[in-house]
């Protein structure tokens, strides 16, 4: 999964992909200069990629693989016994494969949580405004 990381101001709502820590904070850094209020830290997380449940499909296949072939032909002995192996190795291609389905369409959850969550502080950003350089002898006079 690329783009696996994502920053946040109130360690709540996060929010864009980047490639790396130091990117998601370097655009919450840029986020920042848009802001009027300073929030308390940065803090930079890495989305959890979502299970999209594509595993342990193999015995509900052949079990219905099983049903549909003995109601077509009356016959109860098709696939009767697959071996643990046997079974492990569809649920690996199952997986697989619809894994390989839902990236193609497009159909693979987003993630929605976030773990690994560092927290940096705010740098300076803002900049103020200089006022015009006046000497005074006296306070408040010019």
């Amino acid at each position: 999964m690329t783009g696996t990381f994502a920053f946040s101001f109130d360690r709540e709502v996060f929010r864009g992909t980047y490639d790396s820590r130091q990117a998601a904070l370097a655009a919450a850094t840029e986020e920042l200069k848009k802001r009027e209020d300073l929030p308390a830290g940065i803090f930079i997380g890495q989305w959890a990629e979502p299970n999209p449940q594509t595993d342990h499909h193999a015995e509900s296949v052949v079990a219905n693989m099983r049903d549909r072939w003995r109601i077509a032909t009356g016959e109860s002995t098709y696939l009767e016994k697959p071996t643990e192996q046997q079974l492990a190795d569809l649920d690996y291609d199952l997986d697989r494969t619809i894994r390989g389905w839902l990236a193609k369409h497009k159909l693979l959850p987003r993630p929605t949580k976030v773990r690994a969550v560092s927290e940096h502080p705010i740098p300076n950003v803002h900049h103020v405004a200089q006022a015009e350089l006046h000497e005074t002898s006296v306070i408040g006079e010019p």
